[in-house]
């Protein structure tokens, strides 16, 4: 048996199908087809890195332990010295104490105690000021706060004469408040050079005025100590698996000096060295074309020349400085603009426009190097040869610490006063995926104008070179996966690889082919994810109100897709149809056989479905057109003055530029019809290219008998959208997760063979030909060929195979056998073993994030079932009684508490607006006292976490998973897990009670445990009631309730006030938020793969949780 695989792969998701072929290895029937689900591997809200928390945690943890260790060597140094003795060391901090910024002032003048003087070093070796080993870091923050406030503080002190840091903080009223930095703000921070002045004006007074442990061996020791800063290049100390430069560690080979055929391994070149930059630069040039109405031309060697040379004398270079200087004519435009909606009242001014808005920036570091050493002259970079730019390129990106790069700046040769220029340089940290010593040869290639892989041929780099050994199954690891360095994509392509070996794995043998479609998402960021979603959700809502309008206006009719988009070119012509210039009856707009959307370059030749390939024209013109450009229709039909019109008409009517330049193509060349395959057919994405190439070069297919020789193809998800609607397969994504599986099976059914019978006949209607023969009707489910002489029906559209749309319907409902019998395929099955389509989601087992919440409250109250915080006062709130809720003892000053609930009544509970302005405790004479920002109220706390030995708790973050007891006679207990449980001996064993305190909560015995649920574990469940399910999603056409006692789930979380839980249907369409656990009769917990499949799990042992480092995977 031979079988083809078809992959909707999305950021969180991975569609598939399984189709069999026939002996002429051509789709006829579906084997199976699913969904796998998965989290996306970033922070839902913000779209930030999952490893970010852990990396600040682990920088916060380096930071205090490096801070510790400096005061402890510094108290070391007060014993080694006899400054103190052990036991003046430990009292340091006992009784009544002076305030410590007098004494640092005091200091400067008068003669201090040994313990006075110990805790002046100590403080200012705590509090010493911010200092950057990196200039680039320095100048990035230049316009920053960090960067004003350290400025401020020293312009304050040199006009006010403060001798000090300590002196001005003392005195200055700026600092009366508060000398820490507060609230984000940096305004009390300084630089770590003015606390080193006032450490050794301090050391040199004390000395002077007799203390004879203050010696120059003393003063060196103490400075050393309280200046020391690791290098950042260094990494952390000991054996850390951090240490050292982790940048230069990870640094992948080229793609082609891999060692693979004996040579040396090359590093891959930093994306800031000349080398690579210009070769980005050269690869741009080639891909230009000057595009007019009768031909798409690339750039002349002069011209190129031209170009090369402006892209490194002008750092903002636009389209409208390349035209300018290269002379190109106002009849060409270039392809790499967006001219998008180009004003048709003045095309010129407007296409300028898009060009001046267009970028061409491809030397950036280039021309950061020439911007920071202008002022050693403007040439000064005409010095240094492409080989040193080169090796400046990759220092200053492996190396961030100035020491590092000054050292190896200087081993290039480049000037003292240049090296010192250049540390100032930041923000490059990027690898291309070619070493330098192939960047050389292959430049010179690209310089002649010749195409990547020309180039690499001519280097003597095999392009497309297979040197992996295949196999029969995807490898979970391989060296090209790591150039996946975005995380979501990168979880996704794992997760793929997983799902084609377990199809392998579970058929037994190899595919024959395996079609791929990916998401566009994949090869955006968060942001660009975000406004994609924004954009689409603009026109669902603009679409909708159009819909809307047309119901309203055409009672008798219910409008479709198309009937929208007819709508919608009707409005956007002003009612005309471009070819004849005649009117469109709004009346008659939806009557059959009127008015058509005409592809204007035919789709048998563009395969170009979008919206800017389409015109609404009057269905004879359409006839007539046939698959002949408008331009060639209009002028061998009906003569060159109505071509003439035509021209008139689109350049006064059309907007978009785009669209005006299909609709005037004079001819189509060879260039066109290779582009129109190369970028509607095909998938050319990098995310797409890359897992093309993957499966290509690892996967060992089956042979074919056909001679079939294109085994993985990119679909591009145009043409799979093309044929879900002429196929009349309706996508409705909030009915949940099972659309990505009949996505799937159509992208598996887009085989070559099939394309070419849509290509064949689209021309076949387009030319018009089945007139002859054939008589075209419009019924219910679509268009007909009717045989004018026999009468026999042929369908408008081929269909993969007979019978294929309703066998599809089938296998993706809730009843996949349903009128499955008459089909061929299914004939002799046995069709008990077609099972519905059940998701498979991945389960969240890996244990990561914070034991504990930030916050740290107060924890005298804890036995009464509350902790104490402060609080802003703009975030008290009124309960229903109008009391300030939660406000911690009024009656400990009831004039407070009176004067704040006053003023938050008068704003109506808007305490913003209440507090917008500062507000003074009232005296009992009604005169203003002090400032008041926070006060203290009480948090319910009912599992929190010990801190500070114990005096203080926070909040649990996250729950790990909870674990499953079962009582006979009593039932079912849930034991909640969290991360903070991780560091603990045992286990907890406390088991909810509904909305009892955790005091009151029921201690279980181990040997009553069952099993561990972790989110999206599956189970199956029986209650004692009936439960009603709500659907998950507002847009799904699936009933809003249903009602069921049993069912198989996944489980999502724990409610731990409720002992509930809460679960999804298998395809995330329906949710039950609140299961109580006691009104359960029966809880298993099931094993489900990547595909589906799902088995009983037998008791578990009760585990220790082990906190892992989590994957992308």
């Amino acid at each position: 048996m031979s079988y083809g695989i078809g992959l909707d792969i999305g950021i969180g998701s991975v569609g598939y199908a399984v189709l069999d072929l026939d002996h002429e290895e051509k789709p006829w029937g579906i084997i199976r087809l699913g969904s796998r689900i998965f989290d996306k591997a970033e922070v839902p809200k913000t779209g930030g890195s999952l490893a970010r928390p852990r990396r600040d945690a682990r920088s916060s943890r380096r930071r205090l332990r490096r801070h510790r260790h400096r005061l402890e060597r510094i108290r070391q140094l007060f014993l080694k010295s006899h400054l103190l003795s052990q036991k003046e060391l430990d009292t340091l901090y006992e009784g009544k104490l002076p305030d410590i910024y007098e004494l640092r002032v005091k200091a400067l003048d008068e003669r201090v105690t040994n313990s006075e003087l110990a805790r002046i070093l100590l403080h200012l070796a705590t509090r010493r000021g911010f200092k950057s080993n990196r200039k680039a870091e320095l100048a990035d923050s230049e316009a920053g706060a960090l960067k004003t406030a350290i400025s401020e503080n020293a312009r304050i002190m040199a006009e006010k004469h403060y001798r000090t840091v300590g002196e001005m903080f003392l005195h200055d009223f700026r600092f009366k408040e508060h000398k820490r930095n507060k609230g984000g703000s940096y305004t009390t921070t300084v630089d770590r050079s003015m606390v080193a002045e006032e450490a050794e004006l301090i050391l040199d007074t004390q000395q002077k005025l007799g203390n004879i442990v203050v010696s120059d061996a003393f003063k060196d020791d103490y400075m050393t100590i309280m200046l020391s800063q690791r290098a950042f290049d260094e990494g952390p100390g000991g054996k850390s698996p951090y240490g050292g430069n982790m940048i230069e560690k990870m640094v992948g080979n080229c793609t082609f000096e891999d060692g693979s055929h004996g040579e040396p391994e090359e590093k891959r070149a930093a994306k800031a060295c000349y080398s690579f930059e210009y070769f980005n630069l050269l690869q741009k040039i080639n891909h230009i074309r000057l595009v007019s109405d009768k031909e798409s031309i690339p750039l002349s060697n002069d011209q190129r020349n031209v170009l090369i040379s402006l892209a490194h004398k002008v750092e903002k270079l636009t389209f409208a400085r390349i035209r300018k200087e290269l002379g190109i004519s106002s009849e060409y435009s270039f392809n790499m603009v967006r001219y998008n909606e180009v004003n048709k009242d003045n095309i010129a001014e407007a296409m300028k426009a898009a060009e001046k808005k267009e970028k061409f920036e491809y030397l950036s570091a280039y021309h950061r190097i020439i911007k920071t050493l202008k002022s050693k002259g403007k040439d000064r970079i005409v010095a240094y040869t492409p080989e040193i730019l080169d090796q400046v390129g990759w220092y200053l990106t492996i190396y961030k610490g100035d020491d590092k790069r000054r050292e190896a700046l200087k081993t290039v040769g480049i000037p003292d006063d240049d090296v010192e220029k250049l540390l100032e340089i930041s923000g490059v940290r990027k690898f291309g995926h070619l070493s330098l010593k192939a960047l050389r040869k292959i430049n010179p290639f690209l310089e002649q104008g010749m195409t990547y892989n020309e180039a690499c041929e001519a280097a003597g780099y095999d392009f497309q070179a297979h040197l992996v050994e295949k196999s029969m199954y995807l490898p979970a690891k391989a060296p090209e996966l790591d150039d996946i360095t975005n995380p979501v994509a990168r979880r996704a392509i794992s997760q793929t690889i997983k799902v084609v070996n377990a199809i392998i794995r579970e058929q037994g043998e190899s595919p024959l082919y395996i079609n791929v479609e990916l998401a566009r998402e994949l090869s955006k960021n968060f942001q660009e994810r975000g406004k994609i979603e924004k954009e689409n959700e603009s026109n669902r809502h603009k679409n909708e109100m159009v819909m809307e309008k047309l119901r309203e206006n055409f009672t008798n009719h219910k409008p479709s897709g198309q009937d929208l988009v007819k709508f919608k070119l009707w409005h956007e012509q002003d009612g005309i149809s471009p070819y004849s210039q005649k009117k469109i009856e709004y009346g008659r707009l939806f009557e059959t056989g009127y008015a058509e959307v005409d592809h204007v370059i035919p789709y048998s030749i563009s395969f170009d479905d979008t919206y800017k390939n389409k015109v609404l024209v009057l269905a004879s013109e359409n006839r007539d057109k046939g698959n002949r450009i408008p331009l060639a229709y209009l002028s061998e039909d009906k003569g060159q003055e109505a071509a003439n019109r035509f021209k008139v008409w689109v350049n006064s009517n059309v907007r978009d530029y785009r669209k005006r330049q299909r609709l005037l193509k004079e001819s189509l060349t060879e260039d066109d019809f290779k582009g129109f395959k190369e970028r509607n057919l095909t998938d050319t994405k990098y995310i797409s290219r890359f897992m093309y190439n993957y499966i290509s070069d690892h996967l060992l297919f089956a042979p074919s008998e056909t001679g079939k020789k294109r085994r993985v193809t990119a679909v591009n998800g145009m043409i799979t959208s093309y044929l879900r609607k002429r196929w009349g397969i309706n996508k409705i994504r909030g009915n949940g997760d099972k659309h990505h599986a009949v996505d799937a099976v159509v992208i598996a059914a887009a085989t070559p063979s099939l394309i070419q019978e849509i290509s064949g006949y689209t021309a076949y209607r387009e030319t018009g030909r089945y007139k002859k023969n054939y008589a075209y009707e419009q019924g219910l489910n679509g268009g007909y060929l009717i045989h004018k002489g026999t009468g026999e029906i042929k369908a408008e559209f081929p269909y993969p195979w007979e019978g294929f749309r309703n066998e599809l319907i089938a296998r993706s409902s809730d009843r996949p056998t349903m009128g499955l019998e008459k089909s061929p395929y299914y004939v002799n099955r046995d069709l008990s073993e077609i099972k519905p389509i059940f998701v498979s989601r991945m389960p969240r087992r890996t244990i990561t994030g914070p034991a504990h919440k930030d916050t740290v409250m107060g924890a005298r109250h804890l036995e009464e079932g509350y902790t104490l915080s402060k609080v802003s006062l703009t975030d008290l709130k009124l309960d229903k009684n109008g009391e300030i809720k939660d406000y911690y003892n009024p009656n400990s000053d009831r004039l407070l508490y009176n004067a704040l609930k006053e003023r938050l009544t008068a704003y109506g509970g808007k305490s913003q607006e209440a507090f917008a302005e500062p507000f003074y405790k009232p005296k009992t004479d009604g005169t203003p006292g002090p400032l008041v920002k926070k006060v203290k109220i009480m948090n319910k706390t009912t599992m929190p976490v010990m801190v500070q030995n114990k005096t203080g708790a926070a909040g649990n973050d996250s729950m790990v998973r909870v674990d499953v007891f079962h009582v006979e006679g009593e039932g079912y207990y849930l034991v909640p897990i969290y991360v903070a449980d991780t560091v603990k001996k045992q286990l907890p064993n406390l088991a909810i009670v509904a909305n009892k305190p955790i005091s009151q909560w029921k201690v279980m015995d181990e040997k009553d445990f069952l099993f561990s649920l972790y989110p999206n574990d599956l189970i199956y469940f029986k209650s004692k009631g009936v439960k009603t399910f709500s659907r998950v999603n507002d847009d799904s056409s699936l009933r809003e309730k249903y009602e069921t006692n049993e069912g198989l789930v996944y489980y999502v979380k724990t409610g731990i006030n409720t002992a509930s839980i809460t679960i999804i249907s298998n395809d995330h369409s329906y949710i039950l938020n609140s299961f109580g656990v006691k009104s359960v009769s029966l809880i298993e917990k099931y094993e489900v793969d990547v595909l589906g499949n799902y088995h009983k799990v037998k008791r578990e042992k009760r585990r220790p949780i082990v906190f892992k480092k989590k994957k992308n995977c």
